[in-house]
This record gives structure tokens, C-alpha cells and sequence, in this order.
């Protein structure tokens, strides 16, 4: 299944519009088949320029062999990659105009950090007083003036991955590239690195391109998040549309973690499990309910309005920094997922009989 969904600005002050911005690549129809292993199905994508695209699924789902074939590391079975007006598939790797970060840094151990970044400026025939004000200009921006005779050895490894994007980025790259940049590094860093990451592509405006596993990565970052299942696109949107109103089970599942209830619908009334509520939604017939964790409200004091309510009993309860989350045992549908802040009145215990109310308002109705 192929999503094709027009794409909404990033909220926030001075956020362009992506509906505004020119196709700085093209990917049209490309598939990848390894044998009989078909890894990428009739793949169509527009990057805009400007733009921070992430590509996210678990793994196996054909996000790193895309990124792979954009880079020219690997060949497409079938289907065009333009970027810009040129084919990117009669073009070897050196020759994309593409800048790469990969989740081991790959930087030169003998060199120090102005040497690092230098080196991709130099291939390019950059020289003189040119080269070194261009590194100049990427170590202010990363922030590592005070660190520019060090090898990387001596950096911690936040250090070491502002040199690689710095490295990258120094020969203005078309496009930026980065392969699960932040999968080696602790929460702490990952962190620290995400708000790097943020500052510098605000700053530069670099076209990116980002794989990743991570689904805060890929909130925090990202213009628009292609979410990849099975060599397909099961979503392509801008974070929040994708994390409220998922077009599918997978990505309710996925992105949000979402409870995917079966139910049915038709004329504005929607059936599950012995109940029905309005609801505002087009589709008719078998339908999936997606309701977040945090959506429920937990307790034995009954609920108005409409909505749907569960019985169950609690299985397991975990610490999520500031939330509890609690997995319920309900009969006839299984195990529900609910979350509820730490201070919350009322302690729970494993094996309680716990009511659960949702309202018809925190439930999102999808297609089957």
C-alpha cells in the first residue's frame, strides 16, 4: 500500500511551508529485490527542499535499503531517483552531492577535528584561506571552536558525531543523509544530540533525509515521518497528524501505541463490543478503533457522556518516569494498555478490577 498524503508545515513560529517548496528529490515507482525477497515496493517519494524527512519502521522494513540506494551504496531493482533534473541512478556515490552521517561517526582517527571536517572540502579541490574559513564557519556552528586540534579519541561521543555532521555538511551538500545517527549513543546524549541536530538544520536549512527506529526521534525532528512496513509507505504525514490521526492499525500501533479495537460503523454511529457512540467519521462498514493509552480515564466512579467502557483486570504495571503503565486483561478483547500519572490518587495492585472509560471524542476511527 502506497500513502499518499499532502503534507502540512511543522506548527511553530517561522516554520515553512513544505506545499511551498520545490522537489529537491524524486523518487518515482523504485523498487529492491534481493533474489526473491522483495524489499522495496513501488516506492513513491517527494522530498522537498528544506525539508527533514524521516524514515521510520522497525526493523526489516526497508527504510536503511532506501537510504542505501538514494546514496548510491546500493543499485534499485526498478524505478527512477531524480534529484533535481539529474539521474541520480547512472551516478556513482562520490558524484550525488549527497552528505552522509552514519551511526559509527566514521571519522578519521588520526586526523584531528579541523582535518576531519577539511577532508571532504579538499576532494573537492577547496583550498587556502577558502577551506579554512569553511571549516571555521562548520566548527562554530557545531560548537567545537575550542576542540578543533583534537583527535577523536580524545571527544566524548556526542563530540564525535558533531564532527561527522559537520564533516558533511561542510561542501554544502543537495542532500544530507543520516543513517540511525544517534543509535550508539545513551538517552543523555541522544537527547543532548536530537536538540543539535534541530539547531544546526534550522540554521543551515540542509535538506535531510533520517533513518531511525525511534519514534521521539522522529516527533522531535522531523517536517514529515514516512513510516515503512513491509517495504511500503503504511504513512507518510507530519508528525502530529500521524501521532492523532494514524491512517491505519500499524501506525496507531507504531507510532503512538495505540489500543487497535475492532468495531463497526455507518450512518455516524459506531459498534464495539456491545456498545455504540457518535462519531463524526465518513467510513462505513468494518472499522479499527485507535485509542492512545493516555486517552483513558481510570476508576470506579461511573463516567457521562458517550464513549466506550471497560471491566478488566490489572496484569501489569510498569514506571514510565512520570506515568504508570498498566497493562488491563479484558474478556472478549484482551490486553488493553492505559496510562496514568505517578500522583494519581489510589494505589493499584495486580489482580485489581480496574473500569476504564474513553470518550467518544479520544477515538480515532480508521479503515480496515
Amino acid at each position: 500500500m502506497t500513502v499518499s498524503v499532502q503534507p502540512q508545515p511543522r506548527s511553530g513560529a517561522g516554520a515553512p511551508s513544505v506545499t511551498a517548496r520545490s522537489a529537491a528529490l524524486h523518487i518515482e515507482k523504485l523498487t529492491k529485490s534481493f533474489g526473491e525477497l522483495e524489499v522495496l515496493r513501488s516506492i513513491d517519494l517527494d522530498v522537498h527542499a528544506g525539508e527533514f524527512l524521516t524514515l521510520l519502521g522497525p526493523s526489516g522494513s526497508g527504510k536503511t535499503t532506501l537510504l542505501r540506494i538514494i546514496a548510491g551504496f546500493e543499485s534499485a531493482t526498478s524505478g527512477s531517483l531524480m534529484l533535481g533534473d539529474v539521474d541520480l541512478g547512472s551516478l556513482p556515490p562520490s558524484e550525488r552531492k549527497l552528505g552522509m552521517v552514519f551511526q559509527n561517526y566514521a571519522l578519521f582517527p588520526h586526523l584531528t577535528v579541523e582535518q576531519n571536517i577539511a577532508y571532504g572540502l579538499k576532494l573537492r579541490k577547496c583550498r587556502g584561506p577558502k577551506l579554512q574559513a569553511r571549516v571555521n564557519e562548520m566548527l562554530e556552528i557545531v560548537g567545537l571552536e575550542k576542540h578543533s586540534r583534537r583527535k577523536p579519541s580524545q571527544l566524548s561521543g556526542g563530540q564525535q558525531q558533531r564532527v561527522a555532521l559537520a564533516r558533511a555538511l561542510a561542501y554544502e551538500p543537495e542532500i544530507l543523509l543520516m543513517d540511525e545517527p544517534l543509535g550508539a549513543l545513551d538517552r543523555s546524549l541522544r537527547l543532548q544530540m536530537e536538540e543539535e541536530i534541530k539547531r544546526v538544520h534550522r540554521q543551515i536549512g540542509t535538506t535531510v533525509v533520517y533513518v531511525t527506529h525511534d519514534q521521539e526521534e522522529a516527533l522531535v525532528l522531523s517536517d514529515r515521518v514516512a513510516i515503512m512496513n513491509e517495504g511500503q509507505f503504511a504513512g507518510l504525514d507530519t508528525p502530529m497528524s500521524l501521532f492523532h490521526r494514524p491512517p491505519n492499525g500499524f501506525v496507531a500501533r507504531f507510532f503512538s501505541d495505540s489500543n487497535v479495537l475492532e468495531a463497526q460503523a455507518g450512518d455516524g454511529i459506531v459498534h464495539a463490543y456491545g456498545q455504540s457512540f457518535p462519531h463524526d467519521s465518513p467510513i462505513d462498514g468494518d472499522v479499527e478503533l485507535a485509542i492512545r493509552p493516555r486517552s483513558f480515564v481510570i476508576g470506579n466512579h461511573p463516567e457521562s457522556g458517550p464513549g466506550l467502557r471497560f471491566t478488566g483486570e490489572l496484569e501489569e504495571q510498569h514506571l514510565l518516569g512520570e506515568h504508570v503503565q498498566l497493562h488491563i486483561s479484558v474478556p472478549e478483547i484482551g490486553r488493553l494498555v492505559a496510562r496514568r500519572n505517578i500522583g494519581d490518587d489510589g494505589r493499584l495492585d495486580v489482580g485489581d478490577s480496574l473500569k476504564l472509560f474513553v470518550p467518544a471524542s479520544a477515538v480515532h476511527v480508521m479503515s480496515v
